[in-house]
């Protein structure tokens, strides 16, 4: 996956997936081919290429990070009880910092209580993933957001930097 993501910072969308279509040719069940397929399809925006991909990915092998993926596509089209539920799957599989993270933010754009337990059981699990989760999704969202003061952007980078 790191590698996948890679070629993606890199810009290199084509080669990712030239290189899932070459992995497909040899084994049509290859989860991290469909996987791979998938997050170019997220990466130039064809969402429902994106989630028939991913899809493919569980019917073949179950995995927390395939549910994530389908997850995030639904985020990114502000569909969070559709995500919601691709996180509890992820979740029923197994606990993980990235999945809990995901569905506090879920649950934030939800207005539901819950959100603060979700990030709390994250911290409980890893504190260094978490902060690191948190201040990534800082940069992402909040860093360059005109309607936020620069006062409070300080403080909010101060909180989640220590």
């Amino acid at each position: 996956m790191e590698e996948s993501l890679a070629l993606l910072r890199a810009g290199k969308v084509n080669e990712l997936r030239r290189r899932a279509k070459e992995a497909l040719k040899k084994d049509k069940m290859n989860p991290e081919a469909w996987f791979m397929l998938g997050m170019a399809a997220q990466h130039e925006g064809q969402r429902s290429h994106a989630i028939e991909c991913f899809e493919r990915a569980l019917y073949v092998k179950p995995d927390p990070k395939y549910y994530r993926a389908k997850a995030s596509v639904h985020m990114e089209a502000f569909e969070f009880e559709q995500a919601v539920e691709e996180l509890q799957e992820a979740l029923d599989i197994k606990e993980d910092v990235d999945s809990l993270f995901l569905l506090s933010i879920c649950m934030l754009f939800l207005d539901s209580p819950d959100a603060a337990r979700y990030m709390h059981r994250a911290h409980q699990l890893d504190k260094k993933r978490t902060k690191e989760l948190l201040r990534d999704f800082f940069l992402r969202f909040f860093k360059n957001d005109q309607g936020i003061s620069g006062k409070e952007k300080k403080k909010l980078w101060a909180k989640i930097s220590s």
